[in-house]
């Protein structure tokens, strides 16, 4: 079974920007490994779905890169579905958005997302973006560092000093008749 893809084994059903920042992220990061559909349970192994995935990943500099159509933003009517059951999925989508995000923050990557509407992204326009990404990804982590440390309560047991000393005597046991 194969968990994510590779840049170029786009899905039939792809939208154009999805396959817009696939290359334009393959362009810019020619030496990094970057895959598609990669699983969030890979970057945070404490997400509790498998089934979930996100857009874009580049590995070794640890970015994600979601891309949200309409869908992301309001209720879509999308297969003619109606109205109420596309509340529904929005209110769904939302949540599972918010905790793939929580999950790359967890995990210390960066998280960064491309809206419908940014059709015209340029490569530049994506390198300042994954750029901005990361050194927010980096702050938060400071912040998560700086923060002291809380310190653990003993339960009353007290260590004994150096090694522990076995009992001389042999406990006498029962023989069996």
């Amino acid at each position: 079974m194969k968990t994510s893809k590779l840049p170029t084994q786009l899905a039939k059903n792809a939208s154009k920007l999805h396959k817009h920042i696939g290359k334009l992220l393959v362009e810019l990061f020619p030496h990094n490994i970057v895959r598609q559909e990669y699983p969030v349970s890979k970057v945070n192994p404490s997400f509790k779905s498998n089934r979930e995935k996100f857009d874009w990943v580049v590995l070794g500099i640890n970015v994600v890169v979601e891309v949200h159509g309409q869908q992301h933003y309001k209720p879509v009517c999308f297969g003619g579905i109606t109205i109420d059951e596309a509340k529904i999925i929005f209110r769904k989508r939302q949540e599972v958005d918010w905790e793939k995000q929580e999950a790359a923050f967890k995990a210390g990557w960066a998280y960064l997302v491309v809206k419908y509407t940014e059709t015209k992204l340029s490569a530049e326009g994506l390198l300042s973006r994954v750029s901005e990404a990361i050194e927010e990804s980096k702050t938060a982590e400071e912040i998560k560092s700086a923060r002291p440390k809380a310190k653990i309560q003993s339960r009353g047991f007290q260590k004994h000093e150096g090694k522990y000393q076995w009992p001389k005597r042999k406990i006498q046991t029962r023989k069996l008749r």
